[in-house]
């Protein structure tokens, strides 16, 4: 029995049943494909007085990536003996890498904990104003004068969300066949409109709406068609698979079998409006995959982080666009996550899109929301056109070959090629290249071998967490980078987890209004506090 494993607390039932807690999950991650009943047998002898589930990410008989499931605990609040047991388990087992898949909300609310956090969740929006037309966004990103190239037919753009609903702006949009449910099972994505603190009901029809509701839109702003509103891509079709019920409090346990599930259907694009501060190396293999497939996939920034969540953050290996929310000024959103990963910016504050969020709930409503969760739709729909004008997606995969490119960066390319960031931004260069225009994405011719510049296929394997680490702190911390050593390559997954939380207990205080409550710092292992004395940048990075 691995003496870290008897320091976690065995109350997990009560605290799963009384918060809706999750119960503690660990990626294990190995050099070779292992065989899912022979870990768990030797789980069973390192581990006797556990019962835990062994489940491949991607295959039932051999994976070389596993979630190990222990029912009968709760993470929250013991985090620092989680992360040491993590650490034996990988050790004990010859795994490559270990990676607590820890569910956190927005704000990392618990890090800020009591009466904080009601006031952390409202800072994290800004004043709602519904005055504009529905299609006020069509004329900023210049989606009419795309439009004249193409409006998206044939291409299929995967929804990884909450699900869709039955609504008038999603009539002729969902696809029946190829959908798929990785909450309650089956075949049917619907929303079911999950009810609790930190739920999301209907973002995924939000979603669904902004990226492909049919109809039309003018220069001015006004809409025609079935509904209210118009999508980027109003001819695209839409794959929904119901992945969470939260896209701001989730665990992503399914997200690599939801990413595996729309590059198998064949979808052209995949949108993900969601995020969190915890790295699985199953969901950036998955991308990996979908890379290779040659899927443009494009992720949100983030809400309320300051640092770019995963799996948007994986933009920084070439893996998908991530994208930050500006307002109808084309200022930055308030609380749009920013960083050196975000490949442009798009409209995220007052955007009109589909609301659904229980089933009584009318099915023509509309509202105007706000978020990356908008900027990314959008921006998702404007990659559907861009693959319907290059004729679909197995033409670019032979155009990235040719170039010893990706599709992915193709896309990219054309997506930012000439512009300029805007003078509102105040020389940011946190925010991308500049605004979504998609009018200019397909214009831009593709890229071509010897005369312009596509990023070079990366390995086809994930890399190690502590890799991830490095690229993070060089993005976030760039004075700690020097810190970091091979000594700590085993802590890279907390100090991953304690850098995010200490980046949101900074914003809270910042926009939160929450000088007059103690925010106090996370607790460290003692092993990885063994290693800090001396990196006093490292220290300040984890808000140590």
């Amino acid at each position: 029995m691995l003496a870290s494993f008897q320091a976690l607390r065995r109350d997990g039932a009560l605290a799963l049943s009384e918060a809706g807690a999750a119960p503690l999950v660990i990626e294990l991650v190995f050099a070779e494909p292992r065989d899912p009943v022979d870990l768990h047998a030797v789980l069973a002898n390192l581990l006797p007085q556990a019962t835990p589930e062994v489940a491949g990410v991607f295959a039932p008989a051999q994976d070389r990536y596993f979630f190990v499931t222990f029912a009968d605990i709760a993470p929250d609040g013991q985090e620092p003996q989680v992360f040491a047991f993590a650490r034996d388990l990988a050790q004990a087992v010859g795994a490559q890498d270990a990676n607590p898949v820890l569910q956190d909300s927005l704000y990392g609310a618990a890090a800020v904990g009591g009466p904080a956090i009601e006031s952390a969740l409202f800072a994290c929006e800004t004043p709602h104003d519904g005055s504009h037309p529905f299609g006020w966004v069509h004329a900023q990103i210049r989606t009419p004068q795309a439009w004249a190239h193409t409006r998206g037919a044939g291409s299929v753009v995967a929804v990884i969300d909450t699900g869709h609903s039955v609504h008038k702006e999603l009539a002729g949009v969902i696809l029946t066949a190829g959908q798929k449910n990785l909450m309650e099972g089956g075949t049917d994505a619907s929303d079911r409109f999950s009810a609790g603190w930190l739920t999301n009901p209907g973002h995924g029809t939000l979603v669904c709406s902004v990226v492909a509701s049919r109809g039309s839109a003018d220069a001015t702003g006004q809409t025609s068609g079935p509904g209210a509103i118009t999508g980027a891509a109003p001819e695209a079709d839409i794959l929904p698979i119901r992945a969470i019920s939260s896209v701001i409090s989730f665990s992503q346990t399914r997200i690599p079998a939801a990413i595996a599930h729309a590059v198998a259907q064949g979808a052209d694009v995949i949108v993900m409006a969601l995020g969190g501060p915890t790295r699985v190396a199953s969901t950036e293999q998955a991308l990996r995959d979908a890379r290779a497939a040659g899927v443009v996939v494009v992720c949100a920034a983030g809400n309320c982080w300051p640092s770019v969540v995963f799996p948007a953050a994986y933009a920084a290996q070439g893996l998908c666009v991530a994208v930050a929310a500006a307002t109808r000024s084309g200022r930055p959103w308030a609380m749009t996550a920013r960083g050196p990963q975000v490949t442009l910016s798009a409209p995220g504050e007052n955007v009109w899109g589909a609301a659904k969020a229980k089933a009584s709930d009318p099915d023509n409503g509309v509202r105007a929301a706000q978020g990356t969760t908008l900027a990314t739709s959008l921006t998702a729909g404007v990659a559907a056109l861009w693959v319907a004008r290059h004729g679909g997606r197995a033409t670019l995969r032979q155009q990235a070959a040719a170039i010893g490119g990706t599709v992915q960066a193709m896309f990219a390319h054309c997506l930012t090629k000439g512009l300029t960031r805007p003078a509102v931004w105040g020389g940011a260069s946190d925010l991308g290249a500049g605004m979504l225009d998609a009018e200019r994405a397909l214009a831009n011719p593709l890229p071509v071998a010897g005369l312009e510049s596509v990023a070079e296929p990366e390995p086809a394997e994930a890399l190690s967490t502590a890799q991830i680490l490095v690229s993070h702190m060089v993005a976030n911390h760039p004075e700690a980078v020097a810190d970091l050593g091979p000594d700590l390559r085993d802590y890279a997954a907390e100090m991953l987890w304690l850098s995010y939380r200490a980046g949101a207990r900074s914003r809270a205080v910042r926009f939160g209004g929450l000088e007059s409550v103690v925010v106090s710092s996370d607790p460290v292992s003692p092993g990885l506090q063994a290693h800090l004395p001396d990196r006093p940048a490292l220290r300040a990075a984890l808000g140590v």
